[in-house]
């Protein structure tokens, strides 16, 4: 994210006004200036990015992108767990393919109890 924010950096790159974004989003330029200074806080509701983003004719996509693959995730976190041994990492997406592989693995995570893994 920009130190300033997303709002303030695309409105500042079509060269559009606070007080021409609030008159399109409802509010005052004092208002989207505040509010534009929330965002680049971390402290503006998803609600109030969707009005600025409107007034600015955008969308807000709400992600999350995770840094592993989920399965290694799982797959970490039940070793961590059951001592179970699990493909090296660089090998997991050939492993699952792998009948004999599946099947171990199968095994393990029928042994875990899926409400205390995390």
């Amino acid at each position: 994210m920009p130190r300033c924010g997303w709002t303030k950096t695309l409105r500042l790159a079509l060269g559009m006004s606070s007080t021409a974004l609030g008159a399109r989003s409802g509010m005052t330029g004092q208002g989207v200036r505040k509010l534009e200074k929330a965002e680049a806080d971390g402290a503006i509701t998803l609600n109030t990015l969707r009005r600025l983003a409107e007034g600015l004719d955008c969308e807000v996509h709400y992600v999350f992108v995770p840094r592993t693959s989920l399965v290694e995730q799982v797959l970490r976190r039940t070793h961590e767990v059951t001592g179970a041994p699990i493909p090296s990492l660089p090998k997991i997406a050939a492993a699952l393919t792998e009948p004999q592989t599946l099947a171990a693995l199968s095994t393990v995570f029928a042994q875990v109890n899926k409400r205390g893994l995390w």
